[in-house]
């Protein structure tokens, strides 16, 4: 590694404009994936560390953004791995900020992430990583397929498949309307 290695003035503001545009979308995917903002804080700084070791092969990546999700991605799964494999915990799906709403209101919408957090848990590995990649760190299903070196096909077939899995154990029926 580099560590030794001081970055120039151009390789320092890459790495700012970088952590201010893209740091957010890291540490979004990263929460999902541990639930925790402890953790996440520190595979974010990580994920930052390793891209001043290795600057010269970011500076050369045609997308910067997708260079710093997979490193953020592989600290994800070796972090992961080492507690317990092939389960990835991913945190609340999506949080949008809501206007004033009731009590009751906010413990409905609760309860209603909670479920939707416990079912994207419960999704096969290969579709939950669809999931987060898309909802958390708002990659699009191409981003997705390059990130994870599947075709694009595959990536939306992922989906699909979340998406009906989902439906079916939150009790959504189709997209059309009909139950299931």
């Amino acid at each position: 590694m580099e560590r030794c290695r001081t970055l120039n003035a151009d390789e320092r503001a890459l790495l700012e404009l970088l952590l201010h545009e893209v740091g957010p979308r890291v540490f979004a995917y990263v929460r999902k994936a541990f639930g925790n903002r402890v953790e996440a804080e520190d595979v974010l700084a990580e994920t930052f560390a390793r891209a001043a070791d290795n600057i010269r092969p970011l500076r050369a990546h045609a997308r910067p953004d997708l260079y710093l999700i997979a490193i953020a991605r592989n600290l994800c799964l070796d972090t992961l791995r080492r507690r317990q494999p092939d389960r990835i915990s991913d945190g609340q799906a999506c949080r949008i900020p809501t206007p004033e709403i009731s009590p009751h209101e906010q413990t409905a919408a609760r309860e209603e992430r909670r479920r939707l957090r416990d079912a994207v848990a419960e999704l096969p590995s290969i579709q939950r990583e669809v999931v987060v990649l898309r909802l958390s760190a708002e990659l699009k299903f191409e981003e997705i397929a390059e990130l994870l070196s599947i075709p694009l096909g595959t990536a939306l077939s992922r989906m699909n498949a979340a998406t009906v899995r989902l439906r079916k154990e939150l009790g959504y029926g189709h997209a059309c309307g009909k139950a299931c």
